[in-house]
């Protein structure tokens, strides 16, 4: 049975997705980014670069398990709360 909206009572909604999660984050802290920088702050300082892959690589490392371990798990977050949009009146609700 699709929900049915309660501002405007139309059919026209859809399941919404939360995807602010994995928003600037994973892409401004990525592993590829943090691995690269460490190995180019190294090579300015005249340090092996070897020693910046190792660095970098631990410090993505370490900020991946921690943001896993603030995020809940989706299935459990959707289980709680489903969330859907009104197409018609862009109204967000939970049933």
């Amino acid at each position: 049975m699709k929900p049915i909206c309660p501002s405007c009572h139309s059919a026209h909604v859809i399941e919404n997705i939360d995807t602010s999660t994995q928003g600037l984050t994973e892409q401004v802290l990525s592993p590829k980014l943090l691995i690269g920088l460490g190995m180019s702050v190294c090579k300015y300082y005249k340090i092996n670069p070897m020693i910046g892959m190792v660095a970098g690589s631990a410090l993505a490392t370490v900020i991946n398990l921690a943001q896993q371990r603030l995020m809940q798990p989706p299935l459990i977050r959707a289980a709680i709360l489903p969330r859907y949009l009104c197409r018609t009146c862009q109204h967000t609700f939970s049933v």
